[in-house]
């Protein structure tokens, strides 16, 4: 219990600490959130949506939901009147679906991750020069990352100007 008290009172003094060192505002900002919020982000994303050979993909990931739902209602339907053999081969069909299915996810996910990284890539070199001006104008002592606290207001989250900067910063 000592120690306890002990952790906690060293936790509050850093605290303090860290809030009389921040001489401006203290603010929160989600970078993930700032990128991917911008125009850039959101016309690559519609970019990629409009591709035929990931929509195509999407279409097959949908297509193969579908077929192993199908399966599903069958083998619940009928599946006790099956024999041994039919039972394995129903599961057989069920199992290569689902290898499909996560393998054309995985396509996805790839291609998703693919036009994000892109993204991030032409906007890493404007960020820093864009939130250093952003700091100086709004006299910000410190930026906690969005994603690590607890609770922030809407006043102290400064994502929103830093994607309207972005978006202005060509």
């Amino acid at each position: 219990m000592k120690t306890f008290k002990q952790m906690l009172a060293v936790a509050a003094m850093t605290l303090v600490s860290t809030f009389a060192i921040a001489e401006g505002k203290v603010v929160t900002l989600d970078m993930q959130a700032a990128i991917l919020g911008t125009e850039l982000a959101q016309k690559s994303v519609e970019d990629l949506q409009k591709n035929t050979e990931f929509t195509a993909l999407r279409a097959k990931v949908e297509s193969l939901v579908a077929d192993i739902q199908a399966l599903q209602e069958t083998a619940e339907k009928d599946g006790m009147t099956w024999s041994e053999d039919q039972q394995a081969d129903h599961r057989k069909k069920v199992e290569y679906l689902r290898a499909d299915y996560e393998l054309a996810t995985k396509k996805l996910q790839a291609e998703q991750q693919q036009v994000m990284q892109r993204v991030q890539q032409q906007l890493t070199p404007k960020v820093r020069p864009v939130l250093e001006k952003l700091i100086e104008d709004e006299k910000i002592g410190m930026i906690i990352n969005a994603q690590s606290v607890f609770h922030a207001d809407a006043d102290h989250d400064i994502t929103a100007q830093l994607i309207e900067r972005l978006n202005k910063a060509k």
